[in-house]
C-alpha cells in the first residue's frame, strides 16, 4: 500500500474502500461499484458529492450535514473528513500509512470495526495524528 494508492481509495464520505471489510475491487469513486452505494438505503454522501460536484464531504460547506449525524460509522467518518479538510488529504494518507504499517487496524477481516471506531471524534483525530504514541489496545 502506497500514499498514492491510499489517497485513491479515499470514498466521497472520507472512509477508506481499499481497507473495508466488504471490499472486492468496489470504490464509489473509481468503479461506481460500492456495496454500500447500492445497497436499499445507498449512500447519501455519494450523491450529494455527486450533485455538488466535490470530491468528498471535507470540501462541502454543509459538513458535518445531519445525514452524517444518523450514519453508524458517525465518529470516524466525521474524524477522518475533519482530518481531510484541516491538514490536507496527502498528510491523511500519511497517516493512515503510518498507522497501518505499526499495526493500527483499520477493520479486522469480516468485520467493519477496526482500531479507528473509537467514541469520540477527538480520539479518531488524535490517533490519526499521533499514531501509535496515543494507541492502547
Amino acid at each position: 500500500m502506497t500514499v498514492k494508492q491510499i489517497k485513491e481509495a479515499v470514498s466521497y464520505c472520507g472512509l477508506l474502500c481499499c481497507f473495508c471489510a466488504a471490499y472486492e475491487g468496489c470504490s464509489c469513486k473509481q468503479n461506481n461499484n460500492c456495496k454500500c452505494r447500492l445497497s436499499l438505503e445507498g449512500c447519501h454522501q455519494y450523491t450529494c458529492c455527486r450533485d455538488r460536484g466535490i470530491n468528498g464531504c471535507w470540501e462541502c460547506p454543509d459538513f458535518p450535514c445531519y445525514k452524517v449525524v444518523i450514519n453508524p460509522q458517525r465518529f470516524k467518518l466525521v474524524a477522518f473528513a475533519k482530518c481531510i479538510r484541516e491538514d490536507g488529504l496527502e498528510k491523511f494518507a500519511q497517516y493512515i500509512l503510518r498507522d497501518n504499517e505499526n499495526g493500527i487496524i483499520y477493520n479486522r477481516h469480516g468485520r467493519y470495526m477496526g482500531d479507528y471506531d473509537l467514541e469520540s471524534e477527538n480520539d479518531i483525530l488524535d490517533l490519526l495524528r499521533k499514531g501509535r504514541d496515543t494507541y492502547e489496545k
